[in-house]
């Protein structure tokens, strides 16, 4: 690993996206350079990437690594890694992460589950029409059945926030136990494996397990059709977990009451670029809600994830043990 002696008293070389550069110059403990970057072609990428010793960010192509390069620590600004091509890094590169946003996606995923059971939108805009009638009495989220799948650290937050509502919260995760149980105050606990037991009396269903290929389409056709007709699936892990196909019929027929979904399946290139989020049109749908993939970009998770990224830059550059590594190339 790259050490402070390595640098000779010199400023470590950062590339990072051009917005985060006032906060992090702030934050930096070490001397350092800022390199900007902003929608750049893959020619300025690799341009720039030849004379960095740290990227900030979760997607580097492999092909804007050149041999030789100095690059040799990749902090990611959120959780996910799969945008970063592990197998082109250089050797001795590390690859951090870094988490914060499980109070903000918990927010999230509260505030849409009230929405769509208390049915907010269809409401407001039947009144902007003057129709005050409200529909039927709705039931409280208090003694409904929340079913959590993940419990890392969204769905454990996720899970906790059930238990102060008073919902009856079962939590299924790949290493299920007791003590898990009782440290979350869960009414069950299972493996992903039993998903379909637990299906049929979920009332709210928050989808917050990692993408990988097992778990692509986890809950397709079958899992949606063994949901109840009024229950309600919150999606704020990644889109594909969710079948495509088989959400939009469900949603388009009524075989469950409605969704929110804050990731999705097709992402544009750049922020301003304006593109659909999906291959079906979701979008004509009135019963699901859509956001943009930024449930948990708030300013406590993003004070955080400052903090925590320009001490681990500090850590890497002094040479001291990183945080939250999930990848080291060997040298």
């Amino acid at each position: 690993m790259t050490n402070a002696a390595n640098y000779s008293g010199r400023p470590i070389r950062i590339l990072l996206l051009e917005k985060y550069m006032d906060t992090m110059h702030q934050l930096l403990p070490v001397p350092h350079k800022l390199v900007p970057f902003h929608n750049e072609t893959d020619e300025s990428y690799i341009y720039k990437l030849r004379d960095v010793d740290v990227m900030i960010s979760s997607f580097v192509k492999g092909q804007w690594l050149t041999a030789g390069s100095p690059l040799r620590l990749i902090q990611g600004i959120g959780a996910g890694m799969e945008g970063i091509d592990l197998a082109a890094l250089p050797p001795g590169c590390t690859v951090c992460n870094v988490y914060g946003h499980e109070w903000a996606v918990a927010e999230y995923c509260f505030m849409t589950m009230t929405m769509l059971n208390r049915e907010i939108v269809q409401q407001d805009a039947a009144l902007r029409l003057g129709d005050w009638s409200g529909g039927a009495f709705r039931s409280e989220l208090r003694g409904r059945n929340l079913l959590v799948l993940g419990l890392g650290h969204i769905g454990a937050e996720v899970a906790r926030w059930g238990s102060f509502y008073g919902m009856k919260v079962t939590g299924l995760t790949r290493t299920p136990s007791a003590v898990r149980r009782q440290e979350l105050k869960l009414k069950e606990i299972g493996s992903l494996s039993d998903l379909p037991a637990f299906l049929p009396a979920a009332d709210f269903v928050v989808v917050a397990i990692p993408h990988t290929a097992e778990t692509t389409a986890f809950i397709s056709e079958a899992e949606l059709k063994a949901m109840k007709q009024t229950a309600y699936l919150v999606n704020v892990a990644r889109g594909p977990i969710v079948d495509e196909h088989s959400l939009y019929v469900a949603l388009r027929d009524k075989v469950i009451a409605g969704a929110a979904n804050d990731v999705w399946y097709i992402y544009p290139n750049a922020l301003d670029e304006i593109r659909r989020p999906a291959t079906y049109p979701f979008h004509d749908l009135p019963n699901i809600i859509m956001s943009p993939h930024n449930a948990g970009t708030t300013d406590g998770t993003m004070t955080y994830r400052f903090e925590f990224i320009a001490e681990n830059i500090g850590r890497f550059y002094r040479g001291d043990p990183l945080q939250n590594v999930v990848h080291v190339v060997p040298t």
